[in-house]
C-alpha cells in the first residue's frame, strides 16, 4: 500500500519523548521536526518525519508498564474479556513490556509468549518467568513463534501505533492467526485527539494516529478487516479493534457507527491544527500568571506525552522548575529538550504531613491517568492545592 502524507500540522523542532537524559547528554541530544500528515487516498494520519526505531527502543527504555496500578487492572480485565478467542492455543502480545500482561494470561492459565524489542524491560519480563522474545515483530519473528505452536490470539497495547512498516508487520499478524485467529490491538485514534485536543498524544513512538479506515485499506489487499470496534477509556481514551479473516468473521454494526465518525478527516485535521494553537496560547497564559503571582508549581508524572507539550509551548525549568515520578530509571534526569529536572514523587508528597512543603499547583503530565492519582493523592485538593491540564483545554482544577 502506496502512503503519501502531506504536511498538516508542524509541532516545530522536537525530542525523543522517552529520552530522559543526564546533562553530558545535552550536546548530543537527537532532534527531528514534527510534522502530523494525511494522505487523501489510503486514509492514513501520521508522522512525515520518522525516528529510527533503535533510537527509541532499545537496553534503556524508560517506560515500565507494571509501575500503574490502573494499567494492571486494565489488562486482568482485557485478558478475561479476550479469554474466548485464546482458544486452547498460544497468545502472543506484542510490546509485552515488563509482562503486565503475560501475568494476566499465566494467572488465567493460558501459554502467552511476548514480543519486546527493548531488552531492559523484557529481561524484567523473563525474571517474572515469562516466555518473551527480545526482537521486533517481523516474518522472521512469526516463523519463531508458529515453531512454537498454533496461535489463536494476537494482542497489541499501545503497539501497533508504532510500527514504520505496518504493511509488513500486518502480513506478520495475519501469518500468524490464519484464518481462524483473532488480532485484538488498542491504541490513540485520530477521532479522540480531535475531540479532546490531546495533542501530547502525537509524538515520535506513534508514528501513526489510527482511523478504522485506514486500517481496512491496509488490510483489504490480505483478506483481513476490522469485525469488531469499541472505545474504551484507558489512557484518556483509545479505540480497541477486533481484526480477522473476512469469511470467518463478518463486521458487526459496531463498525459502522465508527466509520461514520470518520467522515471529513481533512476538516477534522483542520480543526486539531486550530486548537492546538489555542491551547498552548492558554496553557502559557496559566503558568506565567503563576510565576507573576510567586506561587508554587511542579510537573506531576513524567509521561512521554507531556514531552510534545513541553516543547512545542517553549515550557522550560523558568515555568515548571522540576517534574515528580515515581519511576527510579527517570529520577536525577531530565525532560528531553526542554531540560527539566525529574525528581522522586517524596518531594510531592512531602507536602501531605508538612505544609510548609505543600506545592501550590501541579501539572498533570499523566492526565489520562487522573481518576486513579485523585483516588491516591486525594490529600492534595483536600490542602488547596490545585492541579492544571491541557486536556480537553487548559484549566485550573
Amino acid at each position: 500500500m502506496q502512503i503519501n502524507l502531506k504536511p498538516v500540522i508542524n509541532f516545530g523542532k522536537m525530542p525523543i519523548a522517552n529520552a530522559f537524559l543526564v546533562p553530558e547528554q545535552f550536546k548530543d541530544e537527537y532532534f527531528y521536526e514534527m510534522i502530523l500528515g494525511y494522505d487523501p487516498v489510503s486514509k492514513a494520519i501520521g508522522l512525515v518525519n520518522k525516528v529510527p526505531a533503535e533510537k527509541m527502543f532499545h537496553e534503556n527504555y524508560a517506560f515500565f508498564s507494571s509501575t500503574s496500578k490502573g494499567m494492571q487492572t486494565h489488562f486482568r480485565n482485557t485478558a478475561k474479556k479476550l479469554l474466548p478467542y485464546a482458544d486452547k492455543a498460544i497468545v502472543v502480545e506484542m510490546g509485552s513490556n515488563d509482562g503486565i500482561m503475560l501475568e494476566a494470561w499465566k494467572d488465567l492459565g493460558v501459554r502467552a509468549i511476548g514480543v519486546e524489542p527493548s531488552k531492559n524491560v523484557a529481561d524484567v519480563s523473563r525474571s517474572r518467568g515469562h516466555e518473551v522474545i527480545n526482537e521486533f515483530m517481523n516474518n522472521k519473528t512469526a516463523d519463531e513463534i508458529l515453531s512454537r505452536g498454533n496461535v489463536s490470539l494476537v494482542f497489541a497495547a499501545n503497539v501497533s501505533c508504532h510500527i514504520e512498516g505496518l504493511e509488513d508487520y500486518l502480513k506478520s499478524v495475519v501469518k500468524m492467526i490464519g484464518r481462524d485467529g483473532v488480532f485484538v490491538f488498542e491504541d490513540p485514534c485520530f477521532i479522540d485527539i480531535v475531540e479532546k485536543t490531546s495533542y501530547d498524544q502525537i509524538y515520535d513512538e506513534h508514528v501513526w494516529y489510527f482511523t478504522v479506515s485506514f486500517i481496512n485499506k491496509a488490510l483489504e489487499p490480505l483478506g483481513y478487516h476490522v469485525f469488531d470496534c469499541e472505545y474504551i477509556e484507558v489512557h484518556g481514551g483509545e479505540l480497541r479493534m477486533y481484526v480477522g479473516h473476512k469469511d470467518t468473521y463478518p463486521a458487526k454494526a459496531s463498525v459502522a457507527l465508527w466509520l461514520a465518525k470518520e467522515e471529513n478527516l481533512e476538516q477534522k485535521l483542520e480543526i486539531l491544527g486550530i486548537n492546538v494553537k489555542k491551547s498552548k496560547i492558554k496553557l502559557l497564559e496559566i503558568l506565567n500568571n503563576i510565576k507573576k503571582e510567586g506561587k508554587t508549581i511542579c510537573g506531576f508524572a513524567a509521561t512521554s506525552k507531556a514531552t510534545t507539550v513541553f516543547n512545542y509551548c517553549g515550557i522550560g525549568p523558568d515555568l515548571i522548575p522540576f517534574v515528580t515520578d515515581t519511576t527510579p530509571q527517570k529520577q536525577g534526569k531530565y525532560y528531553p529538550g526542554v531540560h527539566i529536572p525529574v525528581v522522586s514523587q517524596d518531594i510531592f508528597e512531602a507536602g501531605k504531613t508538612n505544609p510548609s512543603k505543600k506545592i501550590d499547583y501541579a501539572f498533570l503530565g499523566a492526565w489520562n491517568h487522573f481518576k486513579e492519582i485523585e483516588k491516591y493523592q486525594s490529600w492534595y485538593r483536600e490542602s488547596g492545592g490545585h492541579w492544571i491540564t491541557h486536556v480537553p483545554e487548559p484549566k485550573i482544577i
